[in-house]
Formats: C-alpha cells, structure tokens, sequence
C-alpha cells in the first residue's frame, strides 16, 4: 500500500465536503394577491365612549311645550313702574342628535311682541349648561350655568340689550318641580318634572336701572 496517497486522499476529504453547495434556504410563502376588482377587508370605527348622563339630564329638563305665567317689574326705567303680566309660550324640541333642546319662546307684552329663540346643551368640557337666546329685544347671550339638584343657577353675564346693546349684568336662574311620584327630588325627577320658575335679573351699567323678569311654566 502507498501510504503517501492514502493520506493525500483522506486531507481531500474535508475539502470536498466544504466545496459541496449549501441546502436552498426555505422559501416564505407569500399569500396570493386579491383578485381584480376586490375590496378590502372593512375595520369597524371604535364606538364613541358614552356622554356624561348630564347631557341628557338637561335635554329632559327643557324638552316639551312649556306655557309660562310671566311677571315683569322694573325700577328706574320710564312707564314701567307697573308691574306687566303676560303668557309665554316655550316650545323646545331635541337637536343635535339629541344632545341639545332648541326652544321658540313666544309673548305678547306693553312693550310689543316678544321672540326668541334658545339653545341648551350640556359642555363635557366646561361641565356646565349652556343657556344660549337671541331675543327680539336685539340680546344676544351665552349663560354658564351649573347644575344642583333640581336647580340651574347660571353665572353673572355682561352683554347688550336692545337695539342701542346697552350694556347690562344679568344673573339667571331656574328651579324645577319634582312630579309626586319621583321621591328622590334631586336631578333624577328632570325627566319627569311637570313644571319649572325662573328669574332673571338685569341691571343697566350706565344708570342703574334694573329689570327682573320672572314666571312659572308648566308642560
């Protein structure tokens, strides 16, 4: 035997084995693409989380036809140092996606006919009410108002009235009258109040004057 090549052959081994082409890797399997023309799968919208329960609370404290027995006195404002009655009608319906009221206010008073035409809705963000009019009496305003209980009381408002927008301040608010058979008497009875008052006072920056504004108003 030729040990010489005997060692020669088996110092090959290795390189050969080396030299040989690796395995082809596995191939990822890639889905086929949709046919022509087909529409993507849909993904659902997230749902809208749930409103404060005052948001509702205060659509059913004003929806409803309302007929309020009105009063009004005044001092230091010319021919009204009577106090003048009238009947105002206050038809409000859900707006908004029911997440407001909007309200026709209708009266008959010495002064002429009185519209309006008013906005409630409850602000998640300022956590009050909103009681927005614009009345025939050329005002313009935007009350804050926070609820207790069974009572919406709203911030003093500095704003105009009438066609010359005299300034004023007036302060607003409004009670409501639980039904007999809502025994909790707190915000829960809105939805089933049969009947509300309300008072708003302006008095006049330049002068003095005041004017209060009252009545009580059943649906």
């Amino acid at each position: 035997m030729n040990i010489g090549k005997v060692v020669f052959a088996l110092s090959l081994v290795p390189a050969v084995a080396l030299a040989q082409p690796a395995a082809p890797a596995a191939k990822k399997e890639v889905p086929p693409p949709p046919p022509a023309g087909a529409k993507a799968p849909t993904v659902a919208p997230p749902a809208m989380p749930a409103a404060p329960a005052e948001v509702k609370l205060t659509t059913d404290a004003f929806k409803g036809n309302w007929k309020f027995e009105t009063t009004m006195t005044a001092t230091g404002m010319p021919g009204m140092d009577k106090p003048t009655t009238a009947k105002m009608t206050f038809n409000c319906k859900l707006a908004a996606g029911k997440t407001a009221v909007s309200c026709e206010a209708k009266m008959k008073t010495p002064m002429g006919p009185f519209d309006a035409l008013f906005v409630v809705a409850y602000d998640p963000y300022l956590k009050s009410a909103h009681f927005m009019g614009i009345t025939s009496m050329n005002e313009v305003h935007d009350h804050i108002c926070t609820w207790s209980g069974l009572s919406l009381t709203c911030k003093p408002l500095k704003g105009g009235m009438g066609p010359g927008g005299d300034e004023i301040t007036e302060d607003v608010s409004m009670t409501w009258e639980a039904d007999k058979k809502c025994t909790a008497n707190d915000a829960t009875c809105l939805p089933t109040a049969k009947s509300v008052s309300f008072k708003s006072v302006s008095k006049m920056t330049k002068g003095g004057a005041t004017m209060t504004f009252e009545g009580k108003g059943k649906r």
